[in-house]
């Protein structure tokens, strides 16, 4: 392929834009539309650049890559910035979350009997906070442009059960290393004290997002999480699943929230006898009441929980908490190592 054209904004250079224009060295020729600055204004995308700066970074960043004499760039408008109508091109390079306008691109070149173009979807650079490498993210300096954390990861979690937030401190380090931070607060779950089934789910959402808004939105961040606020918050419920009739198993759910998407995980999970779940369901009760009343424990859910008394101490509710917060986190950990290129 001879020509190929892309598009953006280009406050700052950084690895997702280096992944676009890494696949530019295959073209003989590139075209490259640079956001004017009354796209800027009009679309509000803040932080942003003056025009002649975006331009002398994009132009430093293809002198790295050895593109700077076979590339022409020019200030567009628009979304399609002239390459619904240009002719002798062969592709488009886009990131997966514009792969939409090359689609209406090509949508408009097909009306006007011109050549579809290939598309080329490049996938989203994510940084080590697991989120979308963003020009936002690097002003606020969260992260450098290669996605290397230079400030904690902010966490808030649902809950100030003791057991619970030294689980998930855990979980958390697996996940981010050292560099990150993590509160708690008792939060409002929405369902009954031991949760049964799809409820279970439930308690651990609304614990999340709870813990969203005492982070962010009483702190004056915004609901992706820029500002003062926290990156993610995360929300812990203990359910009882009925497997079969009459055999229930207890397993710890965890909800991660970025303000926008919710990712789940799982602990390990064990069977509880029988007569227990029957009076938690019946008495509209908790595992911690019923086994207080059976072993004289107080407060267990504090401590080992009753994974602890069942398995005599060979299993504690920290280490279920550590899974499920881990496991709440694979989601966006496999998305982040994604790189499979998409050839439309």
């Amino acid at each position: 392929m001879s020509h190929c054209v892309l598009g953006g904004t280009f406050t700052c250079v950084h690895a997702g834009h280096e992944r676009m224009l890494r696949m530019c060295t295959g073209f003989a020729s590139i075209t490259i539309g640079l956001t004017s600055d009354a796209y800027v204004k009009r679309h509000k995308i803040y932080p942003s650049l003056p025009f002649a700066r975006r331009l002398a970074g994009l132009k430093a960043a293809l002198k790295r890559h050895g593109l700077l004499s076979r590339t022409g760039i020019h200030c567009i408008g628009d979304e399609a910035g002239g390459a619904e109508k240009m002719r002798g091109l062969d592709a488009i390079i886009v990131s997966g979350e514009t792969l939409p306008a090359a689609q209406r691109i090509n949508a408009i070149r097909r009306k006007s009997r011109l050549p579809v173009l290939r598309i080329i979807a490049i996938p989203i650079a994510y940084g080590k906070d697991l989120k979308k490498i963003s020009c936002q993210s690097i002003y606020e300096g969260k992260i450098d442009r290669n996605g290397r954390l230079l400030k904690p990861v902010a966490i808030q979690a649902g809950t100030d059960n003791p057991a619970k937030l030294k689980g998930a401190f855990a979980g958390l380090r697996k996940v981010f290393g050292l560099k990150f931070r993590l509160q708690g607060h008792s939060e409002h779950t929405g369902v009954p004290a031991h949760p049964f089934n799809q409820e279970t789910f439930f308690g651990a959402k609304n614990r999340a997002h709870h813990a969203w808004m005492r982070a962010n939105e009483r702190n004056g961040a915004n609901r992706k999480g820029n500002g003062n606020g926290c990156g993610y918050s995360i929300g812990m419920e203990s359910g009882l699943f009925e497997l079969k009739k009459g055999v229930f198993i207890d397993i710890t759910v965890c909800c991660a929230y970025d303000g926008k998407e919710e990712t789940y995980g799982t602990g390990m999970g064990f069977v509880v006898p029988a007569e227990i779940a029957r009076r938690i369901r019946s008495e509209n009760s908790d595992l911690s009441v019923v086994l207080k009343e059976i072993a004289g424990i107080g407060g267990i859910g504090r401590k080992n929980g009753a994974i602890g008394y069942f398995s005599s101490g060979v299993l504690k509710r920290r280490e279920q908490i550590e899974q499920a917060v881990v496991c709440a986190f694979v989601p966006r950990i496999a998305r982040a190592k994604a790189i499979k290129i998409a050839l439309l």
